[in-house]
């Protein structure tokens, strides 16, 4: 199973094109992606939090769905009965006059943490004086379980990631004596905003902006059904003065979530402060240092940014896409029964509906059933186990009279997994948010497997192919290479619908350019072992070699292609008799023969399929071109370089990326080979050279390019330069499972060959 990669080999773009010359010399340059190919296979890292916050906007913008009711939000995200948000808004509520203008004094004065204390004022008002005028509605918790030190003292993480420092923090029930992320729910950042005076008429693009646009709940009585998403414009302009604080609420952070994230910028907030020096793994780009709610499609919450009088509601995040409830103002009676609405529906959401992961739970598990709020928290996701239920369907027996099984019915099935370790944690907002978890299987009794698995999560798009079912297809037209392909002990697949997301009921507005479908697919599998850690040049060749022959069998006899090679997906273990023996992992971008080229066209607006440090330099081209299997054999050259270079043997890790690849450019590649470790310089003569001399004069024979294409040369293999059979043959090595039919096919030609001489004998 991956892990998650280190920043380094996202530095260079490994992906190789070769220089023309025709001699077998090492003379010639070994050409790497140029300087503008390098920029597009990275992923963008920001100079500053100004130009994080644009790149968080860059990869929402697209899938954010914008003027989301309230009133909808609340009854959907947060669960509140349609009914009670009636009550609400119908009640006669006012703010706390005295927390009011000291909350306004210190916008125009500072300090900001002077904020802190009449803003929990202000909520603390609404929220008992809905308890007070509103008996028959759930009461919310009182006193509000608010930690707030000034925005100076730093919570510890889960995962080990840095620690960061929120401004406020909202528990469920009273705060902790000592206070740390996976307990909190909604965590909270105050930023300083300056916005000028303006007065523009409502439509314009600033009056969209600022101005209250607002769900019209001043006619509740005479409409007594709030069925309708859609909000009433205000009518008049608004003037916003002077320069405002501004705090957020994440309110959907998981039980097992280290390290929540505020978003920035127009209409999002700044990114919750770390402790100074600690820069995190992966920071940047659309790259964070957490796991959050993806695992189970939960939701991320904000709330609400306030700029003097104006407050902007919630805003929701899933693997699939995010969410902004319809701006309001607080400084009118309407505006007042909306922030009452807002604080309400934190306050009163359970566990699931702020986001946490409902399959997670603290070990050890319950003798008897309990409701999740009953549950104790996850304060750590190592030492605690996921559970799985799904219905089975159980028969009886003796057969009826025709000799088949009856149905008797279904019963739940249950599987449990504790955390050992994590091996890879999300970074991303919108996307498959892979994370990958070290378990055990436990059993009756609590008692754990001795064996070890990877229990994989993720949310890959639904056009893609159902990597379970690929793996599947695979184990039953290879089953010889069942060794070497993963070996699957649990899988379960769940769209947005299965699982009830909220979203699915909200009625949005789906387009193309907005939304594309995902699935969670859960995966536990035997645990494997990275390709540093292969003990010696020997067994790493034999799991290279593997995995290259595995490939080329999946490719012909089971007609897919696996399109994401990369050091992370080439994997080892040790088999009973001893030996090393390669796996070909992680099949969730693969591609069957029939449909290769239609998945890229229909999601090339949104996606690229592969690592760059590891694809074919034609694939790093926007538009890049139809995905061919001799991209692949370049990206296996790839990894067995990278290899040579960065990989420690002995100590069994993976060593920074070195200083010339990471400034490998056209006329480098000499000196990039002359970087390969000490002690795989045999493997430098053996492999590495007659593959790049394959590759190099493979490309080398392609036609002009600006002339009319040749019909008769095969550019998907570099008419018939670059195929399985001739990297073989460059290496000196004679497949094993393709043996038998390549002979076969000889034998054919050869008969073939024979038949016309006979022919014209006679």
């Amino acid at each position: 199973m991956s892990t998650s990669p280190t920043n380094d080999y996202h530095s260079p773009s490994l992906s190789c094109s070769t220089c023309y010359s025709s001699d077998d010399s090492m003379s010639g340059s070994f050409v790497i992606s140029s300087t503008p190919l390098k920029k597009r296979s990275q992923q963008p890292q920001p100079k500053d939090a100004k130009e994080e916050r644009a790149l968080i906007r860059d990869e929402l913008g697209p899938y954010t769905h914008y003027d989301v009711s309230l009133i909808e939000f609340a009854v959907h995200v947060w669960g509140i009965d349609r009914e009670h948000v009636e009550s609400i808004l119908k009640l006669d509520l006012a703010l706390d006059e005295e927390a009011y203008q000291e909350y306004n004094r210190v916008l125009h004065t500072g300090p900001e943490p002077d904020m802190y204390k009449p803003f929990s004022q202000l909520g603390h008002k609404l929220l008992s004086d809905i308890a007070e005028k509103a008996p028959h509605l759930p009461s919310p918790p009182l006193p509000l379980g608010i930690w707030e030190k000034k925005g100076t003292v730093y919570f510890p993480t889960a995962t080990g990631d840095p620690p960061l420092k929120p401004d406020m923090t909202f528990f469920i029930g009273p705060p902790p004596e000592k206070p740390i992320w996976p307990l909190t729910k909604n965590p909270a950042e105050f930023k300083l905003y300056k916005l000028k005076t303006e007065t523009k008429a409502s439509g314009s693009k600033t009056s969209k902006k600022l101005n209250a646009v607002q769900e019209d709940v001043t006619s509740i009585p005479e409409y007594p059904s709030f069925s309708s998403a859609t909000p009433s414009h205000g009518s008049g302009p608004v003037s916003i003065t002077s320069a405002g604080r501004v705090p957020s609420f994440s309110s959907a952070i998981p039980s097992h979530v280290s390290n929540p994230v505020s978003i920035a910028s127009a209409g999002w907030v700044g990114a919750a402060k770390r402790k100074r020096g600690d820069d995190g793994p992966d920071q940047g780009g659309n790259k964070f240092p957490n796991d959050r709610s993806k695992p189970c499609g939960r939701w991320k919450c904000r709330l609400p940014r306030m700029c003097e009088n104006a407050s902007l509601p919630p805003v929701a995040i899933t693997s699939n896409l995010s969410l902004q409830v319809t701006e309001f103002s607080f400084r009118s009676a309407t505006g007042i029964k909306l922030l009452a609405l807002t604080l309400y529906g934190l306050a009163v959401s359970n566990r699931q509906r702020a986001g946490f992961d409902p399959h997670l739970h603290a070990w050890p598990p319950q003798a008897t059933a309990i409701s999740p709020d009953q549950e104790r928290p996850v304060e750590k996701p190592i030492g605690s186990f996921f559970e799985f239920k799904r219905q089975r369907v159980e028969e009886v027996t003796p057969s009826d009279a025709e000799g088949e099984a009856l149905p008797q019915g279904t019963a739940m099935e249950s599987w449990r997994f504790r955390i050992r370790s994590v091996i890879r944690s999300s970074k991303e907002l919108i996307g498959r948010a892979t994370v990958v978890y070290d378990v055990q299987e436990v059993f009756a009794g609590n008692k754990l497997s001795n064996d070890h698995y990877a229990l994989k999560l993720s949310w890959p798009l639904k056009a893609r192919v159902d990597e379970i079912g690929a793996i599947k297809h695979l184990h039953s037209v290879i089953p010889e290479l069942a060794d070497h392909l993963p070996a699957l002990h649990f899988s379960d697949s769940f769209t947005a619908h299965d699982l009830n997301l909220p979203w699915t009921k909200l009625n949005l507005a789906f387009t193309a350019a907005n939304h594309q479908e995902r699935v969670l697919r859960i995966l536990v599998e035997k645990l494997y072992t990275k390709l540093w850690k292969a003990g010696s040049v020997e067994a790493f060749k034999q799991a290279w070699l593997d995995c290259v022959e595995c490939h080329y069998q999946a490719w012909e006899e089971g007609d897919i292609l696996h399109r994401d090679l990369s050091e992370n997906n080439l994997m080892l273990y040790l088999g009973k008799d001893g030996k090393v023996k390669g796996v070909l992992n992680d099949w969730d971008m693969a591609s069957f023969k029939d449909a290769l080229g239609k998945i890229d066209r229909l999601l090339a607006a949104h996606h690229r399929t592969g690592t760059p440090p590891f694809m074919a330099i034609d694939l790093l081209d926007q538009p890049p071109p139809p995905h061919l299997y001799r991209h692949e054999l370049e990206s296996l050259f790839y990894i067995l370089l990278w290899g040579a270079l960065h990989y420690d043997l002995v100590a069994g890790v993976r060593r920074p990326t070195v200083e010339v690849v990471k400034k490998w450019e056209d006329d480098e590649g000499k000196k990039v080979l002359d970087a390969i470790r000490p002690e795989f310089q045999s493997l430098r003569k053996e492999w590495i050279e007659p593959l790049y001399r394959l590759i190099r004069d493979a490309r080398h024979s392609v036609p002009d390019e600006l002339g009319t294409p040749d019909p008769d040369y095969d550019y998907d293999t570099y008419d018939g330069r670059l195929t399985f059979w001739t990297f073989m043959a460059a290496i000196k090595q004679k497949p094993r499972w393709a043996k038998k039919k390549e002979e076969a096919k000889e034998q054919e030609k050869e008969q073939e060959k024979e038949d016309k001489t006979k022919e014209k004998d006679n």
